[in-house]
């Protein structure tokens, strides 16, 4: 069975439904992106490495994914500690607004003495963000990228999310100068139009595209909200069209779900631009409902 291991922080997501009042669920790049790839392909063992805390919220967060069947067992607790939190405020069109209470979140220091992963040898892909870079300290970030780098020259694919969110950092130049570090290592990067335009000079998807392949990612997809992905791959460079949602409600995770479409089918064995296609369909289906993740069909 392929192992897929992905790094990052979950959180409490506070959805504002009604408007003021607050449904708890739980999201955070890496839990999203950990779901809806065990969903769109079950056969995947996908591990989450991460730390919570030992509050009521991580007892129900790891029931989650135990319930989603995702591998708890590179998930460290930590006594005292309880998991970093966002609010959610979402305007007519779908259009979300974060507030966060992180500060004291257990990833923060998750890597900075101790190490989450299996051996290199037996993780077939590890996926991991920048929002994972940019929460952790200096010590746990170069152990990541020293892992990641692992992973890669043993001939594992590493997925990279820059998923930029200039809050989290000390400045810009400090994320081009980590975004630079992952980069030459990534087998797959999965970007936004925005976040290429704050960490490269790029200003299309097309330019943003042969930026991070310039850097050394081998293959990079480029998304532009409803606009077309770009996908550059191999010699080729190509736009594949967006599905129409049938409904927008709530985009948040809408890129966490492209990228598993994306990734589930690439590692089944689909093309490139076979893969953006379902991850377009993924990302559609997520923007339908409120929250990060979806109900699951038929649950």
């Amino acid at each position: 069975m392929t192992l897929v291991l992905v790094v990052g922080e979950p959180l409490v997501e506070l959805l504002e439904d009604p408007p003021g009042t607050a449904r708890r669920g739980f999201g955070g790049d890496a839990l999203n992106l950990s779901v809806y790839l065990k969903r769109e392909e079950p056969g995947l063992d996908v591990a989450l490495a991460t730390a919570v805390g030992d509050d009521p919220d991580s007892d129900a967060l790891l029931a989650l994914c135990r319930d989603e069947g995702i591998d708890v067992s590179r998930v460290r607790r930590v006594a005292g500690a309880e998991l970093g939190r966002y609010r959610v405020t979402v305007d007519a069109t779908g259009e979300r607004s974060f507030t966060y209470e992180r500060s004291g979140s257990p990833f923060r220091g998750a890597l900075d003495d101790d190490d989450l992963y299996p051996d290199a040898a037996v993780v077939d892909a590890m996926c991991f963000s920048g929002i994972a870079m940019a929460v952790l300290h200096d010590a746990g970030r170069r152990r990541l990228l020293a892992d990641a780098t692992a992973v890669h020259e043993r001939g594992g694919t590493v997925v990279y999310d820059p998923n930029h969110r200039p809050a989290l950092w000390a400045d810009d130049d400090d994320a081009r100068a980590w975004t630079r570090r992952v980069v030459r290592i990534v087998d797959v990067l999965l970007a936004s139009v925005e976040d290429g335009r704050r960490l490269t000079d790029g200003g299309t998807p097309a330019a943003i595209a042969e930026a991070f392949r310039a850097m050394g990612a081998g293959e990079v997809v480029v998304t532009d909200g409803s606009n077309p992905c770009v996908v550059a791959a191999g010699g080729v460079v190509e736009d594949v069209p967006s599905t129409v949602p049938e409904r927008v409600i709530d985009t948040t995770a809408a890129g966490d779900a492209f990228d598993a479409g994306y990734l589930a089918a690439r590692l089944g064995g689909a093309a490139p631009l076979v893969s953006a296609r379902a991850g377009h369909v993924a990302a559609a289906t997520a923007v339908g409902h409120r929250g990060a993740l979806a109900p699951r069909l038929g649950g």
